[in-house]
């Protein structure tokens, strides 16, 4: 069964490899675990550093549902917006998408981690 420790291997494992962001979503579906839940955790992540939360808005128009535009500040989202393909929307609360990116140093240090799990380890030979 799946439990909220989950949510940190998920993240740590995927720091380690060519994921830039992800949606919580990703990660409820992989482990298990309520959105709710899940969001929570990846929350505290941003507080401990380790992830950034970041804000798409996307394109109103059900046929096209692009990222128009990644913000960092919950400020930027009163602005209205424009899609190259269909002009310019004023965004409302469903056009507003949460995503995480990984901390730059915590991404590294996943790699690293990764890269030495990889090597093989001496194993301290038993001492009578």
């Amino acid at each position: 069964m799946a439990d909220i420790w989950d949510v940190d291997d998920w993240v740590e494992n995927a720091a380690s490899l060519p994921v830039r962001r992800f949606y919580p979503s990703a990660v409820a579906n992989f482990t298990g675990l309520p959105l709710e839940q899940v969001f929570t955790r990846l929350l505290h992540l941003v507080q401990g550093g380790a992830l950034v939360l970041l804000y798409e808005i996307r394109c109103p128009e059900y046929d096209c549902a692009r990222t128009v535009k990644t913000v960092s500040d919950k400020e930027l989202l009163k602005f209205d917006f424009e899609c190259d393909i269909h002009g310019e929307f004023e965004v409302t609360p469903g056009m507003i998408f949460p995503v995480f990116e990984f901390n730059p140093e915590f991404k590294k240090r996943m790699i690293s981690k990764k890269k030495r799990k990889s090597q093989p380890t001496l194993k301290p030979a038993l001492i009578y």
